[in-house]
């Protein structure tokens, strides 16, 4: 469980894309859903600085997921990982009345470490973030060619937290303090 500190502001919609129907075939047998839970921790920043003002902004996260427990057992079971994501803001803002808007075209990207010493992969993509009271959470689907948990989809339970408490940061940048650059993330993510 994640230890919660002041957390940011940080409501979005990714815009949906457009999606091409498949012609019809016979249905293939559905694979057996596979569960991965585990807690990100990594570092997040703002270009530009997050500010009082609504600003298209690319918010980019790099970190390590760890505490993993896997459905899958034995030799090709997680053990751990890292995570990188790029998350493009048309819109974001430290103004809680400002809606922020999540682009089309973020993606994030596990790599894994399993049990046996090998690696695998899983870029998510369809990405949404909604945020309520402070905490956000993250969707995606993980795609379908990804080493591992293709097709399942992605929650994250987000707290982003500053170097200060951000809140009191976005106060003070409401007020006329320097932007927000830098900040970290704990998320409690699960695959399903």
């Amino acid at each position: 469980m994640s230890v919660r500190r002041s957390a940011v502001t940080v409501s979005a919609v990714l815009a949906a894309l457009a999606a091409g129907v498949a012609p019809a075939a016979e249905a293939a047998p559905a694979a057996a859903s596979e569960i991965l839970n585990c807690t990100v921790n990594a570092a997040v920043t703002f270009s530009p600085p997050l500010s009082a003002g609504p600003e298209a902004t690319t918010v980019t996260i790099g970190g390590t997921a760890t505490g993993c427990t896997d459905s899958q057992s034995g030799p090709t079971a997680v053990v751990g990982g890292t995570v990188t994501a790029t998350l493009t803001f048309g819109t974001l803002s430290c103004n809680p009345l400002t809606p922020p808007v999540l682009a089309p075209g973020s993606t994030a990207t596990f790599t894994w470490n399993l049990q046996n010493g090998t690696q695998a992969s899983s870029t998510i993509t369809d990405i949404a973030v909604v945020e309520v009271d402070g905490a956000g959470t993250l969707t995606g689907t993980v795609t379908g060619s990804s080493s591992r948990l293709a097709g399942e989809t992605l929650t994250a339970a987000l707290n982003i937290d500053s170097d200060q408490p951000i809140l009191d940061n976005c106060v003070d940048v409401l007020l006329g303090a320097p932007p927000i650059a830098h900040s970290t993330l704990t998320a409690v993510t699960a695959f399903s």
